[in-house]
């Protein structure tokens, strides 16, 4: 699903997807001149390997993601660039901003419930 970076206003604008069985449900809104507001929760079921014995494991996602997003290179110089994700070509790309999310996401440390409860 794109959005058109222009298309954005101080209105809220509810979207939602999904991947498998992972739901991306939240809302875009312009925050300033330059920037549109993400503000977001992922949730749903997602496959992981275990870190410690390396088992896959269905792990539930609830997870709230909040972010900016910039057409092109930001422009603003006082907020902090970790919170900015720069987009291209003036089209927010949702269904890849969700599986970047989702590869973030996959980067945490988990545990099957048998390893956590082998002390």
């Amino acid at each position: 699903m794109k959005i058109g970076f222009a298309k954005v206003g101080t209105t809220a604008i509810p979207f939602e997807i999904s991947k498998g069985s992972l739901k991306f449900s939240g809302t875009l809104r312009k925050f300033s001149r330059y920037l549109i507001e993400l503000e977001a929760k992922m949730t749903g079921d997602l496959e992981v390997p275990c870190d410690i014995c390396a088992e896959a494991f269905i792990h539930a996602v609830n997870e709230g993601v909040k972010f900016h997003l910039s057409d092109g290179l930001s422009k603003v110089g006082n907020e902090s660039l970790e919170d900015i994700v720069e987009i291209e070509d003036s089209m927010i790309d949702l269904d890849e901003l969700l599986v970047s999310e989702l590869e973030l996401y996959k980067s945490n440390y988990f545990s099957c419930e048998e390893c956590e409860n082998s002390d």
